[in-house]
C-alpha cells in the first residue's frame, strides 16, 4: 500500500508540471529567437522587438496572477491550476502554428495568462496540502520542475536547431503544448486543498482528505486547528485591501518585497538571454552558445537538488542570506571583469582575453547555481506560508504580480542594457542581491518546522510585542 507521504510527493510532482512549463519556455525561447530557421520563417527581430517579445509573457502572466487569487478562492486551487494548464496549452499551440510576428505576440500573451494562473496557485496548494514536517521539501518540487524544464528547454532547442525548415523552432512549442494538456488532465484526479474545503464549510470532505494524506492521529487536531484559525480570523470575504490593515501589513509588504526584488537580481535575464551572454563571453558560434546555455540549465538543476533534500533542515533564513551574498560576489566579479576587459565593437559587447572570458563563464555558472539552491526555492515558499489561510490566495496573487512586473521590466530592457554597457547590468544585479540579503537578515523570522497555524501565531506575537514595546516607550 502506498504511504501517505509518497502520495503527497506524487501530487507535488504532477501539480509542479506548471513549473516545468515555465522552465521549458524560459530555457527554449532565447535559443528559438536566435535560430537561423526562425529568421527565415518570421524575420530577424531587432533588439527592442526581441525584448518585447520575450518579456510580454510576463506582462500577461502578471495580470493573470492578480486574478488568480479570486479564481483559486472561487473555483478552488485544483481547478485554478487545471484551467491555467489548458490556457497555456492553447497559447503554445498558437505559437507552434504562427506564421507572422503579430501572431507570435498574441500567442505568447495567451501563454502568459495560463502561466500566471497555474503557477501562482501551485505553491498555495502544496503548502496547504502537505504536513508541516515536509512542507518545505514538497513545495520545492515546483522549483525542481522549473529547473528540469529550463535544462530540457535548452537541449530541446539545441537538438531541434539541427533540423531544416520552420519545424526546428516550432518543436519546443509543441512540447510545451503537450505538457500543458497533461497537467490539465491530471488535475482531475488530485484532491482539493483541505484548508480551502474548510474555508468553504465542507468539513466532511476536508476530514476525508486529511485522513487520506495524514497519519490518523493527527487528523482531528489539524482539522480543529484549521477551523479555529479561520473562525478567529473572520467570516468576511477576503479582499486585497485587508492585506494592508495593521494586523497583516508587515508580512504583506515583506512578501511583496522579497518576491519583487528576487527578480531584480536578473536571474531570468541571464537564463532567457543565455545564448547572448555566452556569445559575448567568447562562444562565437550559434551551436557553441546554445550548448553553453544548456550547461547552465544542468547547473541550475543539479544545484536545486540539495535544497530539495535539506530545505526543512536548513530552514529559510540561512539559504536566503547565504545565497544572496554568494550571488552578490559573483555579479561583482563579472561586472569588474567587463569593466576592465570589456569593449564594444560594431554595436556588440565582447570581453578580451581567454582568462577573463573563462572567468566570466565560470562566474555565470556559479551565480546560477547559488540562485538555484537558495532564492529560487525559498522565496516562494516563505512568502506563501507567512500569510493566513483566508488571505493566502490573494496575497500570493499580489506577490506574483510584483514578481512578474519587475521581471518584465528587467527582461524587456536586458537585451538593450547588455549591448549598451559591458558592466552596468551586473553592477545593478549585484546591488539588488546585496540589498535583499541585508533585508532578509534583519527582518525575516524563521519558520522552519512550524505549521501554517503556528506561523500565524508567530507573527501575531511579534506584532503584539512590537506594540507593547512602543507603548512602554511612550
Amino acid at each position: 500500500m502506498v504511504s501517505t507521504i509518497v502520495k503527497i510527493y506524487f501530487i507535488a510532482v504532477h501539480t509542479s508540471i506548471a513549473g516545468l512549463l515555465w522552465g521549458l519556455d524560459t530555457g527554449s525561447i532565447g535559443a528559438v529567437t536566435q535560430m537561423a530557421q526562425f529568421d527565415e520563417s518570421i524575420g530577424r527581430l531587432s533588439t527592442g522587438t526581441l525584448g518585447i517579445y520575450v518579456s510580454c509573457i510576463l506582462l500577461s502572466a502578471s495580470i493573470s496572477s492578480l486574478s488568480s487569487g479570486y479564481v483559486a478562492d472561487f473555483l478552488s486551487r485544483k481547478y485554478a491550476i487545471l484551467t491555467g494548464g489548458l490556457i497555456f496549452a492553447l497559447g503554445a499551440v498558437l505559437s507552434a502554428s504562427a506564421t507572422t510576428t503579430p501572431m507570435l505576440f498574441c500567442a505568447r500573451l495567451i501563454t502568459g495568462v495560463g502561466q500566471g494562473q497555474s503557477i501562482s496557485v501551485v505553491t498555495i496548494y502544496l503548502c496547504e496540502l502537505a504536513p508541516h514536517r515536509i512542507r518545505g521539501t514538497v513545495a520545492t518540487m515546483l522549483q525542481m520542475l522549473i529547473t528540469v524544464g529550463i535544462a530540457a528547454g535548452f537541449f530541446i532547442a539545441y537538438g531541434s536547431s539541427r533540423l531544416h525548415g520552420s519545424l526546428a523552432w516550432r518543436i519546443p512549442f509543441i512540447v510545451e503544448a503537450a505538457y500543458g494538456i497533461i497537467l490539465a488532465f491530471g488535475m482531475l484526479f488530485v484532491p482539493h486543498s483541505p484548508r480551502w474545503l474548510v474555508q468553504r464549510g465542507r468539513f466532511d470532505e476536508a476530514k476525508s482528505v486529511l485522513q487520506t494524506y495524514r497519519h490518523s492521529a493527527d487528523v482531528e487536531e489539524e482539522l480543529l486547528g484549521i477551523r479555529g484559525r479561520l473562525e478567529e480570523e473572520s467570516t468576511q470575504q477576503a479582499s486585497f485591501s485587508e492585506l494592508f490593515v495593521k494586523r497583516y501589513i508587515r508580512r504583506s509588504i515583506l512578501g511583496i518585497f522579497i518576491m519583487a526584488f528576487m527578480m531584480l537580481c536578473g536571474i531570468d535575464a541571464v537564463l532567457y538571454y543565455a545564448p547572448i551572454l555566452f556569445s559575448q563571453a567568447g562562444f562565437s558560434s550559434q551551436r557553441a552558445s546554445f550548448l553553453a546555455s544548456g550547461v547552465s540549465g544542468i547547473v541550475n538543476l543539479l544545484c536545486t537538488i540539495p535544497a530539495q533534500l535539506w530545505m526543512d533542515k536548513w530552514g529559510r533564513k540561512f539559504p536566503l542570506v547565504g545565497g544572496g551574498i554568494a550571488m552578490t560576489l559573483c555579479y561583482l566579479g563579472i561586472g569588474t571583469l567587463y569593466a576592465i576587459y570589456g569593449e564594444k565593437a560594431n554595436g556588440e559587447v565582447h570581453i578580451n582575453g581567454k582568462a577573463p572570458q573563462w572567468a566570466v563563464i565560470a562566474l555565470i555558472y556559479i551565480c546560477i547555481g547559488n540562485f538555484a539552491w537558495s532564492w529560487a526555492v525559498v522565496f516562494k515558499i516563505y512568502a506563501c506560508e507567512i500569510m493566513p489561510t483566508r488571505l493566502r490566495a490573494k496575497a500570493c496573487a499580489l506577490q506574483q504580480l510584483a514578481n512578474w512586473l519587475v521581471n518584465f521590466a528587467v527582461t524587456l530592457t536586458a537585451p538593450m542594457f547588455l549591448r549598451a554597457s559591458p558592466s552596468g547590468p551586473y553592477f545593478l544585479f549585484c546591488s539588488a542581491a546585496f540589498f535583499v540579503s541585508v533585508v532578509c537578515y534583519l527582518f525575516m523570522p524563521e519558520t522552519k518546522e512550524k505549521s501554517l497555524e503556528e506561523i500565524e501565531e508567530l507573527f501575531e506575537k511579534k506584532m503584539k510585542s512590537s506594540e507593547s514595546h512602543l507603548d512602554t516607550k511612550l
